[in-house]
C-alpha cells in the first residue's frame, strides 16, 4: 500500500466496514473465511458526509487502485465517476457514506451508499449551467451504472468500468 493510501485509510474519520459475505461464503458455514477471488482486491470504507471527505475519498481511491493495476484509463474513469458519486452523496444525501470498490483484471466496480432515500436524477445541463453534469459524466465514463434503494433505508449507486 502506498503511503498516500495508508494516510487516508488511517484517518480517524474513516471506518473500515466488514466485507459482505457471498452465497458461496455462506455455504462454507459460519466462521469460515471468505474465499478471495483470483487476482481481485476489494475494500469498503465509511465516513461522515462532510465536503472534505469527498476529496479524501477520491485521493484514497486513486491511491488504492493504483496499487492494483486496473490500467491507467480504467483507473482514471473510475476515479472521476467515483468522485462524482461521493460528491453527490455528501452534498445531497445523508451520512454516513459507505464506499465499496473491487478491482479485477481489466475491471473496476464501485458502489457509493448513503442514508438518504431520494434517488439521484440525471439532468440535461444547459450550456451555461455550472452544475447538474455529474450523473451524465458517470454515464459517459462507465460501462454500466445503476441506482437501488437499500432494504435498510437509503440508496446505493454502483458502476462498472471495464478496460
Amino acid at each position: 500500500m502506498t503511503s498516500a493510501a495508508a494516510a487516508q485509510t488511517d484517518h480517524p474519520a474513516w471506518t473500515p466496514v466488514p466485507s459482505a459475505r457471498t452465497a458461496r461464503d455462506e455455504a462454507a458455514g459460519p466462521g469460515a473465511e471468505p474465499e478471495p477471488e483470483p487476482h481481485s482486491a476489494a475494500a469498503c470504507w465509511q465516513f461522515p458526509a462532510l465536503p472534505v471527505h469527498a476529496r479524501m475519498a477520491r485521493i484514497w481511491l486513486e491511491a488504492w487502485i493504483a496499487d492494483r493495476g486496473p490500467g491507467e484509463e480504467a483507473a482514471y474513469r473510475a476515479a472521476v465517476a467515483f468522485s462524482e458519486l461521493v460528491t453527490n452523496a455528501v452534498l445531497h444525501g445523508s451520512g454516513p457514506v459507505t464506499v465499496r470498490v473491487r478491482v479485477e483484471p481489466g475491471r473496476v466496480e464501485c458502489e457509493v451508499s448513503d442514508a438518504a432515500c431520494g434517488l439521484p436524477v440525471v439532468y440535461e445541463a444547459g450550456d451555461e449551467d455550472e452544475h447538474h453534469r455529474g450523473l451524465s459524466l458517470v454515464d459517459a465514463l462507465t460501462t454500466s451504472w445503476q441506482v437501488r434503494r437499500r432494504a435498510e433505508g437509503g440508496k446505493s449507486v454502483a458502476f462498472t468500468v471495464e478496460g
